[in-house]
């Protein structure tokens, strides 16, 4: 060992600071992809990570702040969407519904011809019944069934109405045959159910 030493000893300077720079240059390069890079890159990522956790935090301070206003809309649209459905049947309602615009017109002094439900078209939420009507009776007597009609609580829409064969049935008095469409909605209960679902 003294005589390794002693070789040492007679290295010329210029190759003992050669020798120690490269020592001390491969200790910084294992020491960078040993250590430093990956702590470097944990540290990045941890970064990173801790500014998404404060992007968050100020957004839950914003929604904590504004969570009183928040439930009073949910309360508001709850209400809105309560009165909304009270004008969509659902499916067991809808014979009492029918029955209800039959009984409209017969108390507006008109008799129905024809009183044909068409096939239930899906819409999404909720579902559009159409029907035909056939009737016949004064004109006043239809202009005040369509209004009781728009009275309804549920929505029934009176559309492509059309008034033939006029005849004279006293002084000032004119009677018509009706053919029209309506159209009423049903709520899919299915459907809403699907879509509370998908948006939790």
């Amino acid at each position: 060992m003294a005589s390794k030493l002693g070789e040492l000893s007679k290295v010329p300077a210029k190759q003992k600071i050669f020798l120690a720079f490269l020592v001390c240059v491969l200790v910084g390069v294992g020491y960078y992809y040993l250590y430093y890079r990956n702590a470097s890159q944990d540290v990045a990522n941890l970064e990173t990570r801790l500014a998404e956790l404060e992007s968050k935090i100020k957004e839950q301070e914003v929604i904590a702040r504004n969570l009183p206003s928040f439930r009073e809309e949910v309360r508001r649209l709850e209400e809105q969407l309560g009165l909304l459905l009270e004008q969509l049947p659902n499916s067991a309602e809808i014979p009492t519904v029918l029955k209800n615009i039959s009984d409209l017109g017969k108390e507006s002094g008109l008799d129905f011809l024809k009183f044909a439900p068409k096939g239930e078209a899906n819409k999404g939420f909720y579902a559009e019944i159409p029907f035909s009507l056939n009737l016949t009776g004064e004109y006043h007597s239809f202009a005040l069934f369509a209004d009781r009609v728009a009275h309804l609580p549920r929505i029934v829409n009176l559309m492509d109405i059309s008034f033939a064969t006029p005849k004279p049935v006293g002084e000032n008095r004119m009677q018509v045959n009706v053919t029209c469409s309506a159209t009423t909605f049903r709520f899919l209960e299915g459907a809403a159910e699907g879509g509370k679902g998908a948006k939790k």
